[in-house]
């Protein structure tokens, strides 16, 4: 009943109105009763413009080598979070979501059927990034309510308001590294940008196994969590809005088949000697974009493995800055020299968290061209002089550092094209710093594992952009469009 109505109310209904009868039983007057008050749906206090869609697409950006993946809402994208429950047991979660026809398998889940969607999150009363500082503030398990991605297998589910829910795993499931719990649901660490009434999530093309042909479409929902036998389900409760269209990738004609040239372990000194060395700041991205240009294509050259890590060869581009360690989460080392490296190393995989050539074992990737910081420390036991030191405490390391040496394993995005290799990182990743000196460095490294902790040396610099490693260069402010 959504009108009030005025009804005549029988004596006899004492419950609703004593006073509305006299002594004897004769009616007094008439009693207007309200219509109903309808049911309050899930979600309902976060039913508010920041979740209704006007706008969505996505795009293939050649610069990033990734898609960019954009809501646009009718108020300020991202700008309300949940109230915490005070639990995980019914914790809300809202979100910006895209639906796709990718399957499990394109981002790392074999063996489940379900629907992949792409997920951005806030939910304050847990933390399912734990790989990950959102805030910046040296805790790694207190970030649930900073907006953040995931990579999630929806099936229905009778238990959810619309019927959807994300897939739980047995306790025989293989998940991903980097899922944080028993359900399909992955915490990638993609890039995500709030600006105005848009929210972006920056996906690489490797994260899909360089799908270029898939659709999506995009919506706003209300989820929350229930714990049944002691098991989280993530439950989809309610969808605010949803963009009727799909939406086909835009310059999807673009993406190329693969992100790193076929190596040869015949060196190809040309394709180490730099041309040029460049960082530049994209603030509509919130990206750095590491640059470095050669004589002849870049990463082209790897090294011929020995069968051990004691000794083993490694090859590298590297850019030295002046950054702090400490930015990007080594602790305990603030006189170290903190460099971005991409290096190739045949005899030993130092990114178990990731799969680098996409062929679902995460140990056998060295390599493939992939991303380290790294801090440089001055070693007379290195032919350089600098070496990559070894530390016993693994509370001085993020994460993702895979062994107990002052390396991480961030997982940024790289490739290589023609004479150009770059590398892709998030400001936030380092602390939010856009401004800093650098320099360029090829050179040849050596694992040193007879010591009380494993050292990687420089063993031979093959070139230095500036001449000296004076760090002379600055990063520039650019747009996407100026790498047209």
């Amino acid at each position: 009943m959504n009108n009030l109505k005025k009804l005549i109310i029988p004596c006899w209904v004492t419950t609703i109105l004593l006073s509305g009868c006299g002594s004897d039983g004769t009616k007094q007057s008439d009693f207007e009763i309200p219509a109903p008050v309808e049911a309050v749906l899930p979600g309902d206090d976060y039913d508010v413009g920041a979740f209704e869609i006007s706008n969505a697409h996505v795009k293939y950006e050649a610069v990033l080598d990734a898609y960019v993946f954009t809501i646009e809402t009718s108020e300020e994208a991202g700008s309300v979070a949940p109230v915490p429950a005070g639990q995980v047991d019914g914790a809300p979660v809202l979100g910006y979501v895209f639906v796709t026809d990718l399957r499990p398998e394109d981002i790392g889940y074999a063996g489940v059927q379900g629907t992949v969607a792409l997920g951005i999150t806030s939910h304050p009363d847990f933390d399912d990034t734990p790989l990950w500082d959102e805030d910046n503030n040296s805790a790694y398990d207190d970030d649930g309510v900073v907006y953040h991605s995931h990579w999630v297998v929806l099936e229905e589910n009778t238990l959810a308001g619309e019927g959807l829910a994300v897939v739980q795993a047995s306790v025989d499931d293989v998940l991903t590294p980097t899922s944080p719990m028993a359900m399909y649901l992955d915490s990638p660490g993609f890039t995500i940008v709030e600006k105005g009434r848009e929210i972006s999530v920056i996906v690489p093309v490797n994260a899909v196994k360089r799908q270029a042909d898939f659709v999506s479409n995009a919506l706003t929902a209300y989820l929350e969590v229930a714990i049944i036998d002691q098991t989280p389900l993530l439950k989809v409760e309610r969808i605010y809005s949803e963009l009727d269209a799909q939406l086909v990738i835009q310059n999807s004609a673009r993406v190329p088949a693969f992100n790193w040239p076929s190596l040869s372990t015949e060196m190809t000194t040309e394709s180490f000697n730099l041309v040029n060395t460049s960082v530049d700041y994209l603030e509509e991205i919130d990206s750095l974009i590491f640059s470095m240009t050669t004589l002849a294509p870049a990463a082209t050259s790897t090294v011929m493995p020995i069968g051990e890590v004691n000794g083993a060869p490694v090859l590298g581009y590297v850019f030295p800055t002046n950054v702090s360690p400490n930015a990007v989460g080594f602790k305990n080392i603030d006189d170290g020299i903190l460099a971005l490296a991409v290096t190739t190393h045949p005899d030993f995989d130092d990114t178990p968290l990731w799969d680098e050539n996409a062929n679902g074992d995460f140990l056998d990737d060295g390599v493939v061209y992939h991303t380290h910081w790294v801090a440089l420390v001055p070693d007379e036991a290195s032919q350089a002089g600098l070496s990559v030191p070894y530390t016993l405490d693994q509370s001085n390391l993020p994460p993702t550092a895979p062994m107990p040496m002052y390396l991480d394993s961030p997982n940024f995005h790289a490739y290589a094209s023609d004479n150009t290799l770059r590398v892709i990182v998030p400001t936030q990743r380092v602390n939010n710093i856009t401004s800093f000196n650098f320099d360029g460095v090829t050179a040849t490294m050596n694992v040193d594992t007879t010591g009380e902790g494993p050292v990687l040396r420089v063993n031979g610099v093959i070139d230095v952009q500036s001449g000296d490693l004076s760090l002379p260069y600055t990063v520039t402010e650019k747009l996407l469009v100026d790498f047209q």
